[in-house]
């Protein structure tokens, strides 16, 4: 299936997926599974601006499932909707923080924003607790993370920890080519049968044997990487993985 983001539109959800989307401003793939078949605890969204400018992807992972995890999904969404427009995704996340704590919630939800800009070829990214994007240049054979410059302790901080929690944004200049990759914990804490975890350089080894592949044969490499150190099961959590390229 291959999905084209329309101007003025937010996709996306918690149910399991297997797409490629493009917009004006990227081609994008995604894969997100459930561990319990359907809808889980991972959220991922697109929107584009009304001038087909901005295109943000968002993913937030939600500890546990159900009515939580549609809350966390809708207050994404509204987010997003509302600031379609705007290039902050550090203030969506200052939302979403405020928002959780204000209904209460308690389970540990970590977000990462991102935003291509077609007017100045960067890409804006903003964490809450989230592990960073990865970024390959044209070209280039390995990936690298997309990382904040360090703020405090009371920065960045996952969803719902403490009310004046600071989110800062970060900016790299991207050209037609470049890549990123943004993924949610279930894909790097997938466990051997002795306990090993998948783990972060077996992502960066496995994208970086794939850099020259397109994003769909990358896709399905990571996960045929991720069954084969599982021993082909995905039931441990909910997985997500988008591998995005600028046009």
């Amino acid at each position: 299936m291959r999905l084209r983001l329309q101007c003025s539109q937010v996709w996306g959800g918690i149910r399991d997926e297997d797409v490629d989307a493009c917009s004006a401003a990227l081609d994008a793939s995604l894969l997100s599974h459930a561990c319990e078949g359907g809808r889980g605890g991972d959220v991922y969204y697109f929107s584009v601006c009304d001038g087909d400018q901005l295109t943000r992807i968002a993913l937030a992972d939600v500890m546990g499932h159900g009515e939580r995890v549609s809350e966390v999904s809708q207050w994404l969404f509204d987010a997003m909707r509302r600031r379609m427009n705007d290039l902050d995704g550090d203030e969506i996340l200052r939302e979403l923080n405020t928002i959780a704590l204000d209904r209460g919630i308690s389970a540990m939800t970590t977000a990462a924003v991102g935003a291509l800009y077609r007017a100045d070829s960067s890409f804006y990214f903003s964490y809450a607790g989230h592990h960073p994007a990865l970024v390959l240049r044209r070209g280039a054979t390995h990936w690298e993370p997309a990382t904040l410059e360090r703020g405090s302790d009371e920065s960045n901080l996952p969803l719902g920890v403490l009310p004046d929690a600071r989110y800062e944004q970060g900016r790299l200049h991207l050209r037609s080519g470049d890549r990123i990759a943004m993924y949610t914990d279930g894909l790097i804490e997938a466990p051997r049968s002795d306990g090993e975890l998948f783990g972060i350089d077996r992502l960066r080894a496995v994208l970086d044997r794939e850099a020259r592949a397109d994003l769909q044969q990358t896709k399905t490499a990571v996960l045929g990487d991720v069954r084969a150190h599982t021993g082909g099961s995905l039931v441990h959590d909910d997985v997500t993985l988008l591998l995005a390229e600028l046009r």
